[in-house]
């Protein structure tokens, strides 16, 4: 594996420049600046320290070391997964299941409170129309009640027109202003 070898650093950058460090491949530097020519790259290692480095040896992406752990957790957690894909499945199913209960005694609840509300509104429409019956009743009796005594006064008044005369004495003659 390249993760184990060891990259040598020099003083200054160019081949002429002496060795003075290494770092194991793979291992997180900072990259501080490049050479004119962009052959040699001046790092800072972990420690502190800083030497130069080919620039065509660094790398943006994180180093096999660091994958590799990772990879293998989320390959682990697959495995488990795939492994476990049939009590999931299962959960899965009983979970349906029950909402699939649940909301079937919904729907008969409130298909049982739709009707006895229907039978309800049934109830009322009745009521209504019963009032509404005797209130057109009690309208025709005051009608009826009003045209009785309109009646009786206008009698009342005519045989008042005819009586009167009879009873009340005449005029005298002498008191007419016209001759």
């Amino acid at each position: 594996m390249t993760e184990n070898v060891d990259i040598y650093l020099r003083r200054g950058p160019g081949s002429q420049y002496a060795y003075t460090n290494a770092v194991k491949a793979g291992e997180k530097v900072t990259e501080l600046e490049k050479s004119a020519d962009g052959k040699y790259t001046r790092i800072q290692l972990p420690n502190g320290s800083s030497a130069w480095i080919e620039s065509n040896k660094l790398k943006d992406q994180p180093s096999l070391r660091v994958l590799v752990p990772t990879l293998e957790s989320k390959l682990a957690e697959y495995k488990d997964k795939v492994d476990n894909a049939e009590q999931y499945r299962q959960n899965a199913i009983n979970d349906y299941s029950e909402k699939l209960k649940q909301a079937e005694q919904t729907i008969e609840s409130l298909q049982a409170r739709n009707k006895e509300l229907e039978q309800i509104n049934k109830s009322q429409d009745t009521k209504l129309e019963s009032m509404l019956n005797q209130v057109d009743d009690k309208r025709r009796d005051l009608i009826v009640t009003w045209f009785t005594y309109g009646g009786l006064v206008a009698g009342g008044g005519f045989l008042l027109g005819l009586i009167l005369p009879a009873i009340m004495p005449g005029r005298r003659k002498k008191d007419r202003w016209m001759r």
